[in-house]
């Protein structure tokens, strides 16, 4: 399969379909595509090694994408908790692999600044994995963001 002279469609169908194998995905990543990247991190078999380096990636949508995989490593997850952008850390609020270490580690990053994310505190509060303690402190500290 020649992947590097596929058009777009056909590179977005690849990624589009679950069975799409890891080696596969990896090749797509090595071609470098920036319209086809943001898709292929959030594809459950993009290969842990590729989702480690494009969760260092400069383009958001790359990484929030990252963030949204299910099959993130959590000490990746951990890492974009600290992400300059609020949809990247929102994601990893959302992601239902974020184990409660992330999360708690997430609602204390979120909560120290003096202007915490809303759409990233609302995310928390929505995540079944937040300790009861968690869901009554920010229905405390932030009300008006619920």
């Amino acid at each position: 399969m020649d992947l590097e002279n596929m058009d777009f469609e056909d590179k977005y169908d690849l990624i589009l379909d679950p069975r799409t194998s890891g080696d596969i995905l990896r090749e797509l990543a090595e071609i470098g595509d920036r319209e086809i990247l943001p898709h292929l991190a959030e594809h459950h078999n993009t290969p842990e090694d590729v989702l480690r380096h494009l969760a260092k990636d400069v383009n958001v949508y790359i990484r929030a994408g990252v963030a949204r995989n299910t099959s993130t490593p959590d000490d990746v997850l951990r890492d974009l908790i600290k992400d300059w952008d609020d949809l990247v850390r929102k994601d990893v609020a959302e992601n239902t692999s974020s184990s409660i270490k992330t999360i708690i580690t997430l609602f204390e990053y979120e909560k120290s600044p003096k202007n915490p994310s809303a759409r990233v505190i609302l995310a928390l509060y929505q995540n079944k994995n937040l300790p009861y303690v968690a869901k009554v402190i920010i229905e405390t500290l932030f009300r008006e963001m619920l």
